[in-house]
């Protein structure tokens, strides 16, 4: 009794609290807006889990985008106190701290299957959870993205030839790629993706994975589905709070918190890449839309640039004296090189 009362005083002393540690609702920011899919997948089941696992012992209330803060400021808002948990896609923060590629997607990266096998056994947590501690945070990978739809386009690109003049919309680092290739790259901001792509002031444009993209009838109004998504080969959502905060919990919270996010990292990963399969078969069989692949020497090449932007970012953040961008891409890329000539014992399910 003595130290569950300890620990609820400790929790009481990190936020601050005049009122029982008991009574705190901690605040969370999200990604997504409520009552969408990727709610529904994510924040909403996190916080379901976490009221389930710990007893009701911690409770958090959640936010839609944009309600406590924005996506590409999640990170600050937990650090400013405007929120006291994130549920983020380390990739709105780009700009900022471009190592987050590294987690979130970077051009020409690992597949979500290789990226899982790097994040949670070949050394990224680990990196990851030192780089969050060095800005005074604590993350959790919460969630798992399969790879986007490279474009839903009104022209058919495959070859590099294709590419010259390509007006794409796209963002972050995949700008800097989309221009070695010749393409001529948009940063249209995301709810304003469709209406551009419908009025033909792009020729082709990413923005989500199969089923996101299909839910929002991007395949009624551009004929070709390109893919693979070799610009957005898989990505992972993260919870984010203070490490103060995380360090407050005691040891079986965290724990339990823990295996929260592991549940929902296989299971929402399960569900979502069920639903993106399914949205390519009916894409496939609608009669109004053409399934292109691309090409290799595209795919190599969007590699390449993806890798020379890297290396442009890790120069960048050593003269700042920041030497994460270094140490995430040394661990990022030599598993990525093992992984791609190690795992072809694999059976993998596809045409």
């Amino acid at each position: 009794m003595r130290k569950l009362t300890l620990s609820v005083v400790a929790l009481g002393m990190a936020f601050g609290l005049t009122m029982p540690a008991a009574a705190k609702v901690f605040k969370m920011t999200t990604f997504t807006t409520e009552g969408s899919s990727s709610w529904q997948l994510y924040p909403e089941t996190f916080v379901k889990k976490v009221t389930l696992a710990t007893d009701g012992k911690v409770k958090i209330k959640p936010y839609g985008a944009f309600v406590l803060a924005s996506i590409f400021e999640a990170n600050r808002a937990v650090l400013d106190g405007r929120a006291d948990i994130a549920y983020h896609y380390p990739a709105f923060e780009i700009n900022q701290n471009p190592a987050s590629a590294f987690i979130s997607d970077i051009p020409g990266g690992m597949g979500s299957d290789a990226k899982l096998a790097w994040l949670l056994a070949g050394g990224g947590v680990e990196l990851w959870k030192n780089y969050r501690n060095s800005q005074g945070l604590h993350g959790l990978f919460c969630g798992l993205i399969g790879s986007e739809l490279f474009a839903n386009s009104h022209k058919k690109v495959q070859t590099l030839a294709d590419f010259k003049g390509y007006r794409y919309r796209t963002a972050g680092a995949n700008t800097f790629v989309m221009k070695k290739l010749g393409a001529a790259p948009n940063s249209v901001p995301g709810p304003e993706v469709f209406t551009m792509l419908e009025r033909k002031g792009v020729d082709g444009a990413e923005y989500l994975d199969p089923f996101g993209n299909f839910a929002l009838g991007f395949h009624k109004i551009a004929k070709y589905v390109i893919y693979p998504g070799i610009h957005a080969p898989g990505g992972a959502y993260e919870v984010l709070m203070k490490k103060s905060t995380w360090d407050a919990f005691p040891a079986d919270i965290q724990q339990k918190i823990e295996m929260v996010c592991d549940s929902v990292l296989v299971r929402s990963y399960a569900t979502l890449q069920f639903k993106n399969a399914d949205a390519m078969r009916k894409m496939a069989e609608s009669g109004r839309n053409e399934l292109v692949k691309l090409s290799p020497e595209v795919i190599a090449a969007v590699q390449k640039a993806g890798r020379e932007w890297a290396e442009e970012k890790i120069k960048e953040q050593d003269a700042k004296g920041k030497p994460w961008m270094g140490k995430l891409a040394k661990s990022f890329y030599s598993f990525m090189e093992m992984w791609t000539k190690n795992s072809g014992f694999q059976v993998v399910d596809r045409e």
